[in-house]
């Protein structure tokens, strides 16, 4: 998926890369370096098609309707982006589908990323009651808080300050990190060897 970035609107995968590593969304807004999917995303985006989507949410129990890839966007905090999956009437729950499992203590980004389409239903569809994770299979749930979309709101402010920036946010990232990042080629402040 292509996104187009506008003069002062940020995408929740900003927000969620940000959360990953603040130099990515600096990369993108500032040098317009986007990197392809790689192969594993796209046999994930095969893997996970809309039928899956809703198969899952009938799995969860979750209750109807169900709408699949729905655009959000807050025109007060600029900010859009697709949700994987809402499901219910009145009190919503939102649901974001991996297609592989990661490790449970490698999901703040995706949960950062959950958070915020919360944020962004909330604003646009309704109350959000709950946001689930579908991580390939492994599923984490949990109760949206105000506090929660507060957090949030903040990192957004600091993504947009870090995007702002004519220079690179300062990070200490595990050496190994860098070394599998796509982005190392351009990134200004990664381990280059």
């Amino acid at each position: 998926m292509l996104y187009t970035y506008y003069d002062d609107w940020v995408n929740v995968v900003d927000l969620k890369e940000f959360e990953y590593c603040p130099v990515i969304p600096w990369i993108h807004h500032n040098l317009g370096y986007v990197t392809d999917p790689t192969d594993s995303m796209d046999v994930g985006r095969s893997r996970v098609d809309a039928s899956f989507k809703v198969r899952v949410a009938s799995e969860l129990g979750l209750p109807k309707p169900y709408r699949v890839e729905v655009p959000v966007r807050s025109y007060r905090l600029r900010v859009e982006g697709v949700v994987d999956l809402v499901a219910g009437d009145g009190k919503l729950f939102v649901v974001e589908v991996k297609a592989f499992r990661r490790r449970r203590d490698r999901l703040k980004h995706f949960k950062t990323q959950l958070v915020a389409y919360a944020l962004l239903v909330t604003e646009s569809l309704g109350v959000v009651r709950e946001a689930i994770l579908y991580n390939g299979g492994d599923i984490v749930r949990f109760r949206v808080t105000g506090d929660m979309l507060l957090g949030v709101e903040r990192k957004l402010a600091r993504l947009k300050a870090v995007i702002e920036s004519e220079r690179p946010p300062e990070v200490s990232q595990p050496r190994q990190k860098c070394y599998y990042c796509w982005y190392r080629r351009v990134c200004p402040v990664t381990y280059h060897s």
